[in-house]
Order: structure tokens, then C-alpha cells, then sequence
């Protein structure tokens, strides 16, 4: 049982996904959930996350026997056993969400399970579709996070609060395009169509209007940001390259976002 218990946290890759619950808790943070739905927010967050990275690690065992750079631990290490504890889990808050939120926060958390499932599964398999592999992820690993997070808290959707939405999306994209680029090459052995596989001048040059209007976009939703946003970005920009840059500017000035309005709420 302990090792079943580590298997399953090894397949769920819990480092793989800081990014992705940061959106969800970007949501939450719009509004002041009671605190009973606050952890339930997060409890399903960090289930839904578990869950999409379970299922495509198992998918993905072919490919990533391939590709030396990648650790898989269902090779040669974990079963699928480990799988169906992530999925129980799974099944649990989903069973929670739905008994203890509003239907619309429902409907949004069981959209971002289903479409987080069918990115990676057959018969669906979206990441194998050119176009729709990268559509998914800005919805289940983006938008759906953050509107199910705004939904617990009640949030009153305002211009900026989509514009938020907006910018998470298209960061989402700026991401899922940096892995369909360094997955090309193992993608496209074992028959996955992917953007970058089909189209790699058109998918390099979405790469770097993504991250132009992640920037532009996270300028917009608090201008002032700027003054902290830029001066990090760029910090992280000179040692990590221009990638971390454009992350670590999204990350601070959205933070900041949520930093100034909880001030003007106290």
C-alpha cells in the first residue's frame, strides 16, 4: 500500500503543475470564498491536476520511451493501479463539487475534468489533433481553472476579471506551445499531429505572439505592475532565458493583481 500511495503521487508529477494551480488560485482569490469552499476549491484543484498528469503520463509511455530527457514512472516502475487511486480520488471531488458548490461551479470543474481526460486518452486523444491540442489546454489547463476558481468565490465578473481570463488563456498557450516544441521530434514518431509537427514555422512564430501578448496583456490588467513585473522578469530573463522572463512577468504582475485588490478590500 505505501509504495501503491507513492506510485500514485510520482504519476500525479506535482512539480509539473505549480503553474496551472496558480490559475485556479488566481480564481479563488478574486473574491472571499467562505472557507469551507475555499479548501474544497483547492482540494479539487490539486485533484483535477493530479488527474490530467496521471492520465497522460499513462498515455504517453510510447513517446516518452523515446525521449531520454523524459521520466515516465509508469516505465518500468509504476502500474496502473496507481492510476485508479488518482482517479478514485478524482471521482471524490468531483462527488464534493458537486454537493457543495453552485451548479455553475460544477458544470465548469466537470468540463475541466473531462476535457483534461480527453487531451490525453483514446479514442479522443486531443493532443494528437492538429489545432485542437492547443484550443484544450487553453481552456482546461487556463480559462476553466480560473473561472472555476472566480465561481466558489462569487466574483462579479468585471472587464478586468475577464481580461484576466483572456490573459491566462493565452499564457496557456505560450506553454502548451514550448512542449509541443520540444516534443516534436518524439510526437511525430509515434503519429501525434501536432502543431509543431505539421506546422513548425507557423507554431514558432504563435509561440512568440503568445508570449508578446501574455505581456502586453498582463500590462493591461494592472499597469503599475510594471514598475515590480518588469525588473524580476528580467532578472530571471538574464539566467534562465527569455522564457522565464515572459513567466516570471505573467506570474508577478497577475499575483500583483490579486495582492492590490485584497488590500483594497481591508
Amino acid at each position: 500500500m505505501p509504495m501503491l500511495l507513492k506510485c500514485a503521487l510520482l504519476v500525479s508529477r506535482p512539480r509539473g503543475w505549480r503553474a496551472y494551480l496558480w490559475m485556479g488560485l488566481l480564481g479563488i482569490l478574486q473574491g472571499k470564498p467562505e472557507p469551507q469552499i475555499a479548501l474544497v476549491g483547492l482540494y479539487s484543484l490539486v485533484s483535477f491536476l493530479a488527474t490530467a498528469f496521471a492520465v497522460n503520463n499513462y498515455f504517453d509511455v510510447g513517446s516518452d520511451m523515446l525521449n531520454p530527457k523524459k521520466y515516465n514512472p509508469f516505465i518500468g516502475h509504476c502500474d496502473r493501479r496507481a492510476l485508479y487511486v488518482v482517479l478514485l480520488n478524482q471521482a471524490v471531488a468531483l462527488a464534493l463539487v458537486a454537493l457543495l458548490t453552485p451548479l455553475s461551479s460544477f458544470l465548469v470543474y466537470l468540463s475541466t475534468v473531462v476535457l483534461g481526460v480527453a487531451y490525453s486518452s483514446p479514442p479522443f486523444r486531443l493532443k494528437a489533433r492538429t489545432g485542437l491540442e492547443l484550443v484544450s489546454h487553453m481552456l482546461y489547463f487556463g480559462i476553466l481553472l480560473f473561472l472555476f476558481g472566480a465561481l466558489l468565490s462569487h466574483v462579479q465578473f468585471s472587464q478586468q476579471t475577464v481580461a484576466i481570463a483572456l490573459v491566462i488563456g493565452v499564457y496557456s498557450a505560450f506553454l502548451q506551445l514550448r512542449n509541443l516544441r520540444d516534443d516534436r521530434e518524439f510526437d511525430g514518431l509515434i503519429g501525434d499531429k501536432t502543431l509543431f509537427v505539421r506546422y513548425p514555422n507557423f507554431s514558432a512564430l504563435l509561440l512568440y505572439s503568445t508570449a508578446a501578448l501574455s505581456l502586453l496583456g498582463s500590462v493591461y490588467v494592472l499597469p503599475v505592475s510594471l514598475a515590480v513585473a518588469l525588473p524580476v522578469a528580467v532578472i530571471f530573463g538574464w539566467k534562465y532565458g527569455w522564457e522565464r522572463l515572459v513567466d516570471s512577468f505573467v506570474a508577478v504582475s497577475l499575483s500583483l493583481q490579486v495582492v492590490a485588490r485584497l488590500c483594497t478590500c481591508f
